[in-house]
């Protein structure tokens, strides 16, 4: 047992053995920085890709096409991975899924760079997707039944995390593509601070900060009559939807905009990353996003969002603007899908179910999030093919949305409400 074992295990149980939320103690914070450093390598791996795809292409001559499927195939492996993950976690424990998925990852984010044609190299962004799969299950479920009392905040600081690694990839992986002429060596690189990451999970996190209440018995009751405790309820199957609208508007966009800044506008590698890293520090919002989320209608929460990223769209394709604009435009678009979307809808369907089915509830996020996706940059690249960058950028960013925005309609005003010892 670490020495964080007694403190925390203490610090999680009520004198009946229930747990209690934990409270934002320099420890607890610190504990909740470790568990964001697993995801900052995440977002790390992910976002470094976009910007190596255009010498990707041309190493292996690729089509438009293919170029747009590799981009996003990885969304694939997530999303198939999402559910059973989510069961693995509740059921086995969702350290052990943190600790697989990290390997899982980090191994197949430095396989990419010994790929010897399409094949084996969409292989391996599937199988980097599956790690992610797993990672986002089980790491939302553990701080979200950890940080019950303040879980958007808790989210919104693993989104920023998230954030902060999507500026940081891109620029140290196109830094590490100038200094060396080969896309390879950011993919290693990336994979070998993964397995430094796992380290630190692996010998500063204990159990008991992971697996709160993953064996807890029903202790939640409706407040509303006629309504069952149940996993698949409205507000999840809505969520959800509203997930999946998200997921297949913004990364099919992510796979692509750089590709598009420099086609479309002339970028060097290095402009079109600075681009794409705005998207990362927007991210960042997620912190005040999941902070504003525990304590507005989440449903109204959402609708700004979408709005938002409608918006962007027609800007940010509509008109023929300078590298700084980009920056500002991609810097909002992170806000409003990151800070405000993905923080929101995630933390919303773990408050809609008891604490037992955090894992499921997550896994199922994460499909909803990624199964979707995985089309949506051959969508893209098929829309751009037939109609050019302009009117297929703001088609993927203006149109797709509306269906979150009636699923957050389809929501209703009245929510499922649980007494105090459960989720709220």
């Amino acid at each position: 047992m670490s020495p964080f074992d007694h403190a925390e295990a203490s610090a999680t149980r009520a004198p009946t053995g229930q747990p209690i939320p934990a409270t934002l103690s320099g420890r607890v914070l610190f504990l909740l920085l470790i568990l964001d450093l697993s995801y900052f390598i995440n977002a790390m791996d992910r976002q470094v890709f976009a910007i190596l795809l255009p010498d990707i292409k041309a190493t292996y001559g690729l089509t438009g096409g293919q170029a747009g499927v590799i981009a996003t195939i990885f969304t694939l492996g997530m999303g198939l991975a999402g559910i059973p993950a989510g069961y693995l976690a509740d059921r086995f424990g969702r350290k052990r899924i943190i600790l697989g998925s990290l390997v899982i990852f980090s191994v197949s984010c430095a396989l990419q760079a010994v790929a010897v044609g399409i094949a084996d190299m969409t292989l391996w962004r599937v199988l980097s997707g599956v790690g992610e799969g797993m990672q986002n299950a089980a790491l939302f479920a553990a701080v979200g039944a950890y940080f019950s009392r303040h879980r958007g905040f808790a989210i919104g600081s693993i989104n920023a995390a998230f954030g902060l690694g999507a500026f940081t990839g891109p620029l140290l992986g196109g830094a590490l593509l100038s200094a060396t002429g080969d896309w390879r060596t950011p993919l290693i690189v990336f994979g070998g601070i993964g397995v430094v990451i796992i380290i630190l999970v692996l010998l500063l996190v204990p159990e008991s900060v992971t697996e709160v209440g993953r064996k807890q018995q029903p202790s939640v009751a409706p407040t509303i009559a006629g309504d069952a405790v149940r996993f698949l309820n409205r507000r999840v199957v809505c969520a959800g939807i509203g997930a999946a609208a998200g997921g297949f508007t913004i990364y099919g966009y992510l796979g692509l905009y750089p590709t598009y800044l420099r086609e479309a506008h002339g970028f060097t590698a290095a402009q079109a990353g600075w681009a794409a890293s705005m998207f990362g520090i927007g991210a960042l919002g997620a912190l005040v996003g999941g902070a504003v989320a525990d304590r507005v209608d989440q449903r109204l929460l959402n609708v700004g969002g979408f709005l938002g990223i409608m918006i962007l769209g027609v800007a940010i394709f509509g008109f023929a603007t300078p590298l700084p604009v980009q920056m500002v435009l991609s810097l909002l678009l992170g806000i409003s899908f990151t800070g405000i979307v993905y923080t929101n809808t995630s933390a919303l369907m773990q408050r809609s179910v008891d604490v037992r089915y955090l894992g499921r509830v997550s896994g199922l996020f994460v499909a909803a999030m990624y199964i979707p996706a995985a089309a949506s940059g051959y969508f893209f690249a098929h829309m751009r093919d037939s109609f050019g960058w302009q009117t297929a950028g703001i088609i993927q960013l203006t149109v797709i949305p509306v269906i979150g925005l009636a699923a957050m309609a389809a929501m209703g005003r009245t929510p499922i409400v649980f007494s105090q010892k459960g989720l709220s």
